[in-house]
């Protein structure tokens, strides 16, 4: 397994348990702004990490993702500063891994045969 395969499993794996989270409550403690979103954006934003986890996958559609949610992650990090909540660990990680599948360094590359 190369190292672009293993970012993006663990971004798949990610993006499902977190979207999976916004319909049932699986992580402990809950996200800090579930109470100050409007119930229809999480449930839009689930849908999107859902959607996100499997679409990943896809080489074609792979910097799309990479390249939608990057901003978002930003915003929503930025948004949980501004309500002075500081669960923002895992917004970070995932727009950092998310920037090098974007980006795709030379160590990333998968070399054709």
């Amino acid at each position: 397994m190369n190292i672009l395969k293993l970012l993006i499993a663990i971004c798949s794996v990610l993006f499902l348990l977190v979207g999976f989270d916004k319909f049932v409550p699986l992580m402990e403690p809950q996200c800090s702004l579930k109470g100050q979103i409007s119930p229809i954006l999480w449930r839009l934003l689930g849908g999107l990490q859902l959607a996100a986890g499997i679409l990943i996958w896809s080489s074609k559609l792979r910097k799309y993702v990479a390249g939608f949610f990057i901003p978002v992650l930003i915003f929503f990090t930025a948004y949980h500063l501004k309500a002075d909540t500081y669960d923002i660990g895992g917004s970070i990680f995932m727009a950092i891994l998310l920037g090098i599948i974007l980006w795709n360094p030379e160590f990333l590359k998968v070399k054709k045969t």
